[in-house]
């Protein structure tokens, strides 16, 4: 819904216009008016389809006649993919004369980019309107609609389309006034294209005066109070009794010291401002008056409703922010403990993702439209946040369990919005914010869609896919360190590359869904502008080839969704956003392909054209589908040839995502706006997976070949008597079988195995390769697996792809490409050489270099001109050291080529780089800003100021920080700005070995420690920080940092202020030092945020604040000085 409006005549007659009007990707469309005539107990739509697929912004109701109706629309959007829902009918400002049943134009527009955003109606004369319209301008009717005059007056001149300016409007005009106020608040562009943040402004005489009101300062500064989302979260709301009370919303103020914000009132017309926004969910969207005492209103954002009883609180003059009053109207669950505080029966939760937990029957996961990822207790059957923020795709690891808890999950993985992986272990149930960035390998500037696609390979729960416009993989998603994950980019560009909005539409050329199978080695991939990919190789090969399919047989439409078969990834099918409207000649929404993208077959049949949000396939019967769509959950028994409304008891809500537990029977569906819902398909059967593998050994003619086959049974019933059959692939005889395996002309048979619940079952055969090979004849392909149960469940496997090697191949890999070593010292390198071939092999050495280098073994003590015999798929380590000359500049570099060479076959061998960096002196700085801003000149200058030379690393240039290189110095001075989250996280193992070897760290910057950051290992036995991880310590704003007396660096140093306006944010955190740390400054609430400890070999000065910030340039620099001399002291 969009619009609400009780008719003043008659508070039991409620109109209520579909539709959502907020102008985000996912306001929804509607299908017109509602209309309730018992107060709000029953309602029926009375307008009719003329308005399906707007959305409403506003509805008046004439106060003298109930059924005198106003109703303003603009664009609405559908589907998890946003898709603009075609319509007939203009946007704008329509009449009704008859309680909603026919409706007349009254303003109107065909353009979606210039909908009616507000209107409002003088209740002391309801012909007269005013109505704003987006990015166009702000209008006046004095007629009832009949004509339309623009009342900019004296409002800035503007390029209003350009940003979108939305006109929020407000009206009062109480008995005895002479004329309306009106009120707006907008941002936008000048006509030089120059931004200016929102101001609230007024006129009293019909819009050809206009006034600008007070900016307010410090935290109840109203200027500004929509941030940059003016277009979303954007309201304007006068007293109706009294124009000089009003209210405006906004974004909440993050920046602000304390944060706070997001909503204001003036009570003397705006020459003053207080903010009541403190400790309420940010994005203000709605605000109402109690009609009969206006001190008594109700605000609406993205986190629900709020109410007060007090104009808000904060009405004594010097009221505090923490003065502000309101009464949550939501159920609210203590986030560290589960526990249920209070529950009121709400439940307009968006979904936009949703994971059941096989493990833990009754648990779910979900993310949610900035209401972060919530998890459902099983102690009350309430849902709670565990990571803020917006919450994206949330993914389950579905079969390991929890080394700390057997019955939880290892990991849960989720994503804020962008690019933004993190994973949480769900054991630490007291960790609000615990989760644990692992976004090592992406590039964080990729185009990327809001919520980011991934999957995890249920049969690898290490691997999992990320999509941005190309597609990454990380093979080690649950390393012991999450600064130890690390993706790769496995594609090109796999959208059409487009810049900007996306040709068909959407939002832009990025990845929107991924599919895989439990079993082989191919991946899907597909765009929101509608483009599908397939590689029969992603989850192998780090070079996979990727081929775009179904240019003629699927629609030019988003992909919102793959379900593949999980023994065979040939087998797949594929769900569709928008609306068929938009590609008449194929108007489908779910496809399928038999042969791996080669061909898709639409089997959409009479399912209604409106966006498939979701596709899943049920495990345990491959004929059975369960979809998602903005009108509900459908399924089909037949492989998609019928299609029939799933469930009852569910409202005819859009679902965006469907997830089935096939262990429990259980699917569970994620709505927009209606909360989460499960359904037991009552299903009591085995669900089995075939999958298949090999020892990974070089193998060529003559070589025999190792197969493992692993059925694995997801479902809630024992499968027995299973019949096992394997084709035995061609050019190969057979060997041997376990298990009771025996071959049978041109197949291996398994008779009579049994799969337990939850279990799996493998079995083991050799195959030998034919001695002779065609020239032709590149790989040994075993395909054609099928099993069948006696319970009837049966599946087929997906083809197994062996290379064939040559004879001889080696491959070079260097721990480390580049390093670092003091002048007139050697920096060494360990090299791994793997021998690709299926034939033992020796290699020999040799490397050319401007400074002198050699090779040794792998103790890196014994010259080695050559290696020990390698077998086939085995590696050796031999070490490369290099000299840095003694009179090499600092940071001079020389690269080394190392050149191997095969024993075996001469012509066969490769060669690698090693970059050597010389270090002439004791200082480094680390650069972790990322550009933004760029404040590194606050520490070179603090550091020049001081005499001191300095070698220089700049992250955002080269992620890939040398080890060597900095333990070659001794002091580093590490500082990461305002990156986030979690910046030191993926550096931790070096600054250990850094500190382990006796050196000395001054770490600073904003929100280092915010989310689990601050629970690492190294955090609390190097950085000896006490860290708990929730909002007692953290984002703990401070205008000055004290030093502490007896403190061997901040002794004698009085109050210094905080400049926020470095870094435009106010995210500092309090730390509790661990002996031997002590606080060396604290904030102004006395808490330390600061320390110093000085343990075993190393030293650390850590600030939690950011240095770039502290003081004047001459402050900043003694504070170096004082570090510097305790380092060497």
């Amino acid at each position: 819904m969009g619009a609400l409006a009780i008719a003043p005549s008659n508070d039991k007659i409620i109109y209520a216009g579909s539709g959502e009007g907020a102008l985000s990707g996912d306001s929804y469309y509607g299908d017109g008016v509602y209309k309730s005539t018992d107060g709000g107990v029953s309602w029926a739509r009375v307008s009719s389809d003329q308005f399906n697929g707007q959305a409403s912004s506003a509805i008046e109701v004439d106060p003298t006649n109930p059924d005198h109706v106003y109703l303003a629309t603009l664009r609405g959007r559908g589907g998890a993919k946003r898709m603009t829902h075609p319509t007939d009918a203009q946007f704008g400002v329509w009449e009704s004369r008859d309680g909603g049943r026919n409706w007349t134009l009254k303003r109107g527009t065909k353009d979606e980019l210039h909908g009616a955003t507000d209107l409002v109606m003088d209740p002391r004369n309801p012909r007269m309107l005013w109505a704003s319209f987006w990015g166009d301008a702000i209008y006046r009717s004095t007629d009832g609609g009949a004509t339309w005059t623009s009342t900019l007056g004296t409002l800035p001149a503007g390029n209003f389309l350009e940003g979108g300016t939305r006109f929020a409007l407000g009206l009062s005009h109480p008995n005895g006034a002479a004329n309306p106020t009106i009120y707006t608040n907008f941002d936008y562009f000048d006509l030089s294209d120059t931004y200016h943040p929102s101001q609230v402004w007024k006129t009293v005489d019909g819009g050809t005066t206009w006034t600008v009101t007070a900016p307010g300062s410090g935290p109840d500064a109203v200027a500004g109070s929509c941030g940059t989302q003016c277009f979303y979260d954007n309201f304007v709301k006068p007293d109706p009794t009294n124009p000089n009370v009003v209210y405006v919303g906004g974004s909440y103020g993050y920046n602000n010291s304390p944060q706070s914000g997001g909503v204001f009132r003036s009570t003397d017309g705006g020459a003053t401002w207080k903010s009541l926004g403190y400790d309420l969910h940010p994005d203000f969207h709605a605000f109402a008056f109690q009609p009969t005492n206006t001190q008594h209103v109700v605000i609406g954002n993205d986190g629900g409703i709020w109410q007060s009883f007090t104009g808000g609180g904060r009405n004594g003059a010097a009221d505090p922010l923490s003065a502000a009053q309101w009464e949550n109207l939501n159920g609210t669950v203590d986030p560290t403990s589960g526990a249920l505080i209070h529950s009121t029966g709400l439940r307009i939760t968006q979904y936009t993702s949703i994971a059941t937990v096989p493990q833990v029957p009754g648990q779910y996961w979900g993310g949610t439209q900035d209401n972060g990822t919530l998890r459902r207790s099983l102690a009350n059957s309430r849902w709670f946040d565990q990571a803020g923020g917006d919450g994206g795709q949330v993914l389950v690891d579905r079969t390991t369990t929890n080394p700390l808890n057997p019955n939880l999950p290892a990991y849960v993985f989720g994503t804020f919005f962008g690019i933004s992986p993190y994973r949480y272990n769900p054991s630490e149930v007291g960790t609000f914010f615990g989760n644990e960035t692992i976004d090592g390998g992406i590039n964080l500037t990729d185009r990327a869609e809001f919520y980011v696609p991934w999957v995890q390979n249920q049969s690898n729960p290490n691997q999992i896919f990320l999509g941005t416009y190309r597609l990454y993989r990380t093979n080690n998603a649950e390393a012991a360190s999450a600064g130890d994950v690390h993706f790769d980019t496995i594609s090109p560009d796999l959208s059409t590359g487009c810049p900007g909005a996306a040709p068909n539409g959407a939002r832009g050329c990025f990845i929107s869904a991924i599919g895989l199978a439990q079993g082989g080695d191919g991946v899907y991939v597909g765009t929101d502008d509608g483009v599908v990919s397939v590689s029969p190789n992603a989850v192998t090969s780090n070079n996979p080839t990727w081929t775009r399919v179904g240019q003629k047989s699927l629609p030019n439409r988003p992909i919102t969704q793959f379900a593949v078969d999980r023994s065979n990834w040939r087998v797949a099918y594929a769900s569709y956003a928008g609306f068929g409207a938009a590609t008449p000649r194929n108007r489908g929404h779910v496809f399928k392909t038999t042969d791996g993208g080669q061909h898709w077959d639409d089997i959409s049949g009479r399912l209604p054209d409106v966006p498939v949000n979701s596709v899943i396939l049920d495990p345990s019967d491959d004929n059975t589908l369960y979809i998602g769509t903005d009108v509900g959950p459908f399924s089909s028994r037949n492989g998609g040839r019928t299609w029939k409304r799933l469930g009852t008891d569910m409202p005819k809500v859009a679902v965006w995502q469907l997830d089935y537990d096939a262990s429990h029977a259980t699917l569970v569906a994620g709505t927009h706006g209606r909360a989460a819902y499960t359904l037991d398909t009552g299903v009591s059967t085995p669900a089995l997976a075939v999958s298949t593998s090999d020892n990974g050994l070089p193998v060529g003619p003559g070589s025999q070949v190792h197969y493992t086959v692993t059925i694995h049974n997801d479902g809630n019933a024992p499968a027995t008597g299973v019949r096992l059959d394997v084709p035995l692939p061609a050019r190969t005889g057979f060997v041997s079988a376990d298990n009771g395996g025996t071959s049978r002309g041109d197949s291996i048979r398994w008779r009579d195995l049994t799969v337990q619940t939850g279990g799996t079952t493998s079995v083991n055969f050799t195959a030998q390769i034919a001695n002779r090979l065609p020239s032709s004849v590149t790989s040994i392909v075993n395909d054609g697996i099928t099993l069948r149960s006696d319970q009837g469940v049966d599946a087929s496997g997906s083809p197994h792809t062996v290379p064939i090697a040559p004879a001889h191949s080696v491959t070079i890999t260097a721990a480390e490409q580049k390093g670092g070593a003091r002048v007139g010292t050697d920096a060494s390198y360990t090299v791994h050489l793997t021998n690709k071939g299926f034939q033992p092999d020796t290699y020999t050495l040799s490397t050319t270099s401007a400074w002198p280098a050699k090779t040794f073994d792998a103790t890196c003590t014994t010259p080695a001109p050559t290696t020990p015999t390698v077998a086939p798929g085995s590696s050796t380590d031999v070490c490369v050291k290099v000299t840095v000359p003694a009179d090499a500049a600092n940071a001079a570099t020389n690269d080394t080529a190392l050149t191997v060479k095969s024993s075996g076959n001469a012509t066969v061998g490769g060669s690698g780089t090693l970059t050597t960096i010389a270090v002439a002196v004791d200082t480094l700085i680390v650069d972790q800003d990322l550009g933004a801003p760029n404040v590194q000149t606050a520490y070179q200058d603090a550091l020049t100021a001081n005499g001191v030379k300095f070698s220089y690393w700049d992250l955002s240039a080269d992620q890939a920080l040398p080890r060597t290189y900095v333990t070659a110095h001794r002091n580093v001075v590490w500082f990461t700005g305002k990156t986030f989250p979690a910046p030191v996280t993926p550096y931790e193992g070096l600054l250990k070995t850094f500190l382990d070897g006796g050196g000395r760290l001054f770490l600073s910057g904003q929100d280092i420690l915010d989310q689990a950051a601050g629970t690492t290992a190294f955090v609390h036995d190097y950085l000896h920080i006490a860290w708990d991880g929730t909002e007692r310590q953290n984002d703990k704003a401070t205008t000055a940092v004290h030093g502490v007396p007896g403190n061997p660096v901040t002794d004698g140093i009085a109050a210094v202020p905080l400049d926020h306006s470095v870094l435009n944010a106010t995210f500092e955190d309090e730390v509790t030092p661990i002996a031997p740390a002590t606080a060396a400054f604290t904030d102004d609430t006395t808490a330390p945020d600061a320390l110093t400890v000085a343990a075993g070999p190393y030293k650390v000065v850590f600030l939690a604040f950011p240095l770039e910030g502290y003081g004047t340039a001459t402050q900043k620099a003694d504070l170096m000085k004082r570090v510097l001399t305790y380092f060497t002291t």
